[in-house]
């Protein structure tokens, strides 16, 4: 037990900050302005004292108070002081831009659907620095003055999220970014909105509480419980069931089999089809792909390697490209048009945003439209499948030590093999203890 004398004196704003926070919590970006207010200059003091480049001090607390403002909702007053928690997330940044300096981009061409990305080195845990030297240093160095061209960025940030709060709603339920929002995306997307939300309602009243009855039946072994299985049992009416129990662990990179659908189910209709059971029968396990070599790995990869200057990214010149020939990406579902090269930098500097903030907090299985999904092949090994591609692809190249998948589909053989001759809620009980046994496919 250490005596007060020990203990390393509080920073006097912390109440300040405190509020700050409260205030950014409540949703008031006069509370990120406060906060802005409070430590930059201090942010600065300590980046410097790592980073060369005004830019990288810039990207580096830039970067720490946006991602603060999007995870303030994790603060916990109870456990760790504000300065802690904002110390914290300032540590994973500036670890993540000491690491892109120390490994430059390479000149690698890869060929997309064929090469394999090589994943970088996991970023450490906990971070080098550590928060605690970090805090030291904060509360010891003087403040500096903040350079004009952060304080700008800092303005544009805050900006722009006052002028989220009017942007339309995207299909999915979220308001569109104005930094890649263009009107012309309004009629489409209310359209895409209405039947989103009146498929949705479809399901809640309509499919679910079938499949629900369904189930029952099974699980009960009533008449007809034999062709329910037969069919494939009811996917959703067991996810809304037992949720959580279909949940499972795994370090994302050694997850690296990834079911082709179009050469897993050839019929557009059974692939459609195929999201509504849990049993999937026939060869789809075989003629699976490697991740390493996606379309979405090679995004992710190379946008992270160029993370000092995303305008240097592959990704980037492949965008701008499709700019100069008047065929911009387009996206009425996300609400963007990529019709100006701010806009494709905005639109990778939010994936970078995504990946420095699941690098700081972790993986979080309750973030994204949907749960990251996987299948379980013939043999009792995990397969990913399409649901979480882009955040599955992420976690690996950061390295994120563990992820949780649910389980969305399963062989019949193996499930015949885990369940033998018991039927109903004997069958499903003793297919969810075996769930947690179930590891990654080797390598393709």
């Amino acid at each position: 037990m250490t005596s007060d004398t020990d203990k390393q004196p509080a920073p006097p704003v912390t109440t300040a900050l405190g509020d700050a926070l409260n205030e950014c919590a409540a949703g008031a970006t006069q509370g990120l302005e406060s906060l802005a207010c409070l430590v930059v200059p201090h942010l600065s003091a300590v980046s410097q004292q790592f980073l060369e480049t005004a830019q990288d001090v810039e990207d580096v607390i830039h970067d720490t108070l946006v991602i603060a403002w999007h995870n303030v909702w994790r603060f916990e007053p109870s456990l760790e002081s504000p300065h802690q928690w904002l110390l914290k997330i300032f540590a994973s940044r500036l670890a993540s831009q000491c690491q892109a300096i120390a490994a430059p981009p390479t000149l690698t061409q890869w060929q997309l659907d064929v090469d394999q990305v090589s994943l970088p080195v996991a970023l450490s845990r906990p971070p080098s620095p550590s928060p605690e030297s970090l805090l030291a240093l904060y509360q010891q160095l003087p403040p500096v003055a903040v350079d004009s061209a952060l304080k700008a960025r800092l303005c544009t940030a805050i900006s722009l999220l006052n002028a989220g709060r009017d942007m339309p709603l995207t299909p999915s339920g979220e308001p569109a970014d104005p930094s890649l929002f263009d009107p012309s995306l309004g009629p489409r997307m209310s359209l895409s909105r209405l039947a989103q939300r009146a498929k949705v309602v479809v399901n809640r009243s309509l499919t679910l509480p079938m499949e629900q009855l369904a189930l029952s039946a099974w699980l009960n072994q009533a008449p007809g419980s034999q062709r329910i299985e037969q069919r494939g049992l009811p996917r959703r009416g067991i996810e809304a069931r037992y949720a959580d129990a279909l949940d499972v662990n795994v370090d994302p990179r050694r997850l690296l089999q990834h079911v082709h659908y179009p050469r897993s189910f050839p019929d557009r209709r059974h692939r459609h089809r195929i999201s509504d059971q849990l049993l999937w029968d026939g060869d789809w396990d075989i003629p699976t792909t490697h991740a390493l070599s996606s379309r979405r790995m090679h995004f992710i990869a190379d946008i992270w390697e160029h993370r000092r200057a995303p305008s240097g990214s592959r990704s980037y010149h492949q965008l701008a490209e499709r700019l100069a020939r008047g065929k911009p990406v387009a996206s009425h579902s996300d609400g963007m048009v990529l019709d100006r090269p701010e806009r494709i930098l905005a639109y990778l500097r939010r994936y970078l945003l995504y990946m420095e903030a699941m690098a700081c907090f972790g993986f979080d299985a309750g973030l994204g439209k949907d749960r990251l999904g996987a299948a379980i092949n013939r043999h009792g090994h995990l397969v990913k499948i399409n649901k979480g591609l882009h955040r599955m692809a992420m976690a690996q190249v950061i390295g994120i030590p563990e992820v949780q998948v649910r389980i969305r589909g399963v062989h019949r053989h193996w499930w015949q093999q885990v369940t033998g001759d018991a039927r109903g809620s004997s069958a499903i009980e003793r297919f969810l203890a075996a769930l947690p046994e179930c590891q990654p496919a080797p390598s393709p």
